[in-house]
């Protein structure tokens, strides 16, 4: 074991606080934990980790001292019972890189008699957990035969020694799970190298590095570099903003070493600041990763990453041509058609805007809530996500909803964090059937038995509406099919659904294709309409709202 594993002497003593508490959620994920959850924050009342499965949870506070010899207090097991109070959960571990006072340790005795489960670790015992790990994750995958693919084609491009490409893979194709494979390999061929991941988020940054854990052994530590955290060593993996490192090169002419540099949502490096990031550092090979590489200026990818390697572009077509993907049963609600304004046979120019203005009617919620009663008793889902006009359209979703005896609960930037992640908690183990959400379910989310998305919003991008819809494109054991409600598509998103339907069938055998991706009209000649109106506006998912087109006479 060396000096700077992820849990190591060096950890624990030199920090910082926040990679100590990720490191401490990484030591559980690494013994096998399915749910481990980093819930601090601003208003955590003391809950820094929860780690869960099905039939068991415990929250975890972690804390860091700058000095060996600054004992941790009595306030601070007071903060554990806060937070396990509040998640109402009676078991709980105290971890710090130095020791409990003696007050502290009286107070875990007195509250283990009352019925707590209080539990510590500290410096020395932290160290010999992570001492004994097996060297390897404990963590069960099997990669697909699409992702082996993907894998040792970038394998083969890297180690031939090209410099840069790209891997596209459509939103639930496992983008990140390619990369953290792809970095075991360099690691395994090479222990020593640095590797740097570059998002335009921490949020991003986050999510990766979370990601990669069950990739890595244990002697492999990662890093977040943002505004509010450096690393204290920086062998193994680094993440970063692009402002921070644009920071530093600016600040310090930082310059880096790096064997891989990867860009995650790529789509965005093409800009002024985050080329002249990618073109100062040091590296060996640049490799983009993207969902969506779709912009909307002139900029090409390919002039900053190169081409794809072979069998690393997937998009959402060929994902559900080859059954990569849950099949899908979309469902355009087009009731709410003014069918008067479309006879009135205008030649007019209207924007997109306008037109989705005078072509759609506002739906009520009584009717959004009959349908959904209606398919709930046909096809009894296991979880639905539901997209709103706004955070107050959420909430009040979520209100009636409740009245109508669903398990729904609202996510919304509101909440603080320890209450969204609870509600998230609850909704992977199945206790909430329904979230209502406007925007914060668009990324990161990875709920495999979401069978059911409902729309009630216009989503005016091309990239949220894959972003969103992807939710409940994951394939999971005994999942069918996800049904898609839309019950506010505008021009784009009908455009959209119906090219990914035409695309999907293609020159396939139609059998074989067969509800791969199914789009019905509730109104038929609505259907009728929308392919002729669509039939020679191919790009009009490009299109900006402001973008006029002539409504067909």
């Amino acid at each position: 074991m060396g000096d700077t594993g992820f849990l190591s002497s060096y950890r624990i003593e030199k920090g910082p606080w926040q990679a100590l508490e990720r490191a401490v959620a990484r030591l559980y994920q690494h013994i096998g934990w399915p749910h481990v959850a980093l819930v601090g924050g601003s208003g955590d009342h003391g809950a820094d980790i929860i780690v869960s499965d099905e039939n068991e949870d415990f929250v975890i506070q972690v804390k860091f001292k700058k000095e060996s010899s600054t004992l941790v207090n009595k306030g601070a097991v007071t903060e554990l019972k806060t937070a396990m109070d509040f998640y109402s959960i009676n078991k709980g571990y105290l971890a710090t890189n130095t020791r409990l006072s003696s007050t502290a340790n009286d107070y875990i005795q007195e509250l283990n008699k009352t019925g707590y489960s209080i539990e510590k670790l500290e410096g020395n015992s932290l160290f010999s957990f992570y001492s004994q790990l097996p060297r390897i994750p404990d963590v069960e995958y099997t990669p697909y035969p699409y992702q082996v693919q993907v894998i040792d084609s970038l394998w083969g491009v890297y180690h031939r020694g090209t410099t840069k490409t790209m891997v596209i893979l459509a939103t639930g194709l496992g983008k990140t799970f390619v990369a953290g494979t792809f970095i075991k390999r360099v690691l395994h061929d090479k222990p020593n190298a640095r590797i740097l991941i570059l998002a335009n988020q921490k949020a991003l940054l986050s999510q990766f590095e979370r990601a990669l854990w069950k990739h890595l052994p244990k002697e492999v530590s990662t890093h977040i570099w943002d505004s509010g955290e450096k690393p204290a060593y920086d062998d193994g993996i680094t993440l970063s903003t692009f402002q921070t490192m644009r920071n530093a090169i600016i600040r310090d002419n930082f310059e880096g070493d790096y064997e891989v540099v990867i860009v995650d949502e790529a789509h965005h490096a093409p800009s002024d600041t985050y080329l002249e990031v990618i073109e100062k550092l040091n590296k060996k090979f640049l490799l983009g990763m993207t969902a969506t590489p779709w912009r909307t200026d002139e900029k090409e990818l390919y002039d900053v990453f190169g081409n794809p390697c072979n069998n690393c572009v997937i998009d959402i077509v060929k994902a559900l041509q080859n059954g990569y993907l849950s099949k899908v049963d979309y469902r355009l609600l087009c009731d709410n058609l003014d069918w008067n304004f479309i006879q009135g046979k205008s030649k007019k120019k209207y924007s997109i805007k306008d037109l989705n203005k005078r072509l759609f009617l506002p739906e009520r919620d009584e009717k959004v809530i009959e349908q959904i009663q209606k398919l709930w008793a046909e096809l009894s889902p296991k979880r639905a996500i539901i997209y709103c006009a706004s955070i107050s359209h959420a909430k009040k979703m979520e209100t009636v909803l409740r009245e109508y005896n669903f398990s729904a609960r609202c996510l919304h930037s509101d909440l603080d964090f320890r209450e969204s992640e609870r509600r998230l908690r609850e909704f992977r183990r199945g206790k909430i059937q329904i979230l209502t959400s406007m925007n914060m379910l668009n990324e990161g989310i990875d709920v495999p038995e979401v069978d059911l998305i409902i729309f009630l919003r216009v989503t005016h991008s091309r990239i949220i509406f894959l972003q969103q819809l992807g939710r409940g494109l994951r394939l999971s054991e005994g999942k069918e099919k996800v049904v898609v409600l839309d019950f506010v598509a505008d021009i784009k998103r009908i455009a959209e659904t119906i090219d990914i339907d035409a695309k999907v069938y293609g020159e396939k055998d139609q059998e074989v294709m067969k509800d791969q991706f199914n789009v019905q009209f509730s109104v038929q000649n609505a259907k009728t309409f929308f392919e002729e109106y669509l039939r020679d506006k191919a790009a009009i998912q490009e299109y900006s709202d402001d973008d006029t087109i002539v409504f067909p006479a």
